[in-house]
């Protein structure tokens, strides 16, 4: 079984650790696996399962920007802000018939500071948030810098809008219900939520838990894009790199920065480095065998 990613469609009632356990009962007990980013029991939509040498890339996938669609539900909150939750807070609705909801969307585009929910898997020194929220501990939390890049809601419902999201990486849509709640004098939680994607990375594209090696929703290890710079290099130059050499860059390169992959004479997938000018530095490397 080769490494690579499976572009999952998670079901509701699932967690990502889930998935990842039903996944690698397929695998060979040496073989890796994990995710590229966490999904609530209750959202369906794209995960990303990392099988092999790509459990290393998971915070290249996990940084990506997401894209979300779902649905509001106002008149009542709960302690998760989600539809798995208790119910905390009940009120009334909003008088939808006299609001502007592009211009109420419209106020959440751009970069912002969010406070993670409560129920988070931010950690408060050595514990989970999520664990001292059970235990009914008061959780204050740090806000985040976060990017909402476009947003918009649609009505469905006298209790009920639409809404499709693209946000960066660290997003919490639960707190996005909680935060619009709070603008429109109404509790409010997310009754359903779908990925769509992840970076470039489509729901489209998606296999079945029942069928996850599927080749529709399967890319192998040497054929992932990470959407960074690529350096083509010879077989000098990969011996140098796969024992954490330095190694020149082209000009192409140089004019770039951050991360680049190393790609092989064979075209495959040998490493990843850091540009540093007419340098680079080789980081995380995948010799043939491992």
């Amino acid at each position: 079984m080769e490494s690579g990613l499976i572009l999952l469609d998670k079901p509701t009632g699932l967690t990502s650790h889930d998935c990842v356990t039903e996944i690698r009962k397929l695998c060979p007990k040496w073989m890796k696996v994990g995710h590229g980013g966490t999904l609530d029991p209750f959202s369906t939509g794209l995960l990303i399962i990392l099988v092999g040498k790509a459990t290393r890339l998971a915070s290249f996938f996990q940084g990506m920007d997401k894209v979300y669609e779902g649905i509001f539900k106002f008149g009542v909150s709960t302690d998760t802000f989600d539809v798995d939750g208790n119910i905390s807070v009940e009120g009334a609705l909003p008088d939808f018939q006299n609001i502007n909801l592009e211009e109420i969307a419209n106020s959440f585009i751009g970069h912002m500071q969010q406070i993670p929910p409560s129920f988070s898997a931010k950690r408060i020194g050595k514990k989970r948030a999520y664990d001292l929220a059970r235990q009914g501990k008061a959780v204050s939390l740090e806000p985040v810098n976060i990017t909402i890049y476009s947003f918009s809601l649609e009505y469905i419902a006298e209790d009920r809008l639409k809404f499709w999201l693209k946000c960066s990486s660290g997003t919490y849509v639960r707190a996005i219900a909680r935060d619009l709640g709070e603008k429109l004098n109404s509790p409010c939680h997310c009754l359903a939520l779908v990925r769509k994607s992840v970076g470039k990375f489509d729901l489209l594209n998606s296999n079945t838990l029942d069928d996850p090696f599927n080749q529709k929703g399967f890319i192998p290890f040497d054929k992932i894009d990470l959407s960074i710079s690529i350096a083509r290099v010879d077989y000098r130059e990969e011996k140098l790199i796969l024992n954490g050499q330095d190694i020149t860059a082209s000009r192409e390169i140089q004019e770039n920065s951050g991360w680049v992959k190393f790609v092989n004479p064979k075209e495959k997938f040998i490493g990843l480095g850091k540009i540093d000018g007419r340098i680079i530095h080789p980081s995380i490397v995948f010799p043939e065998k491992v």
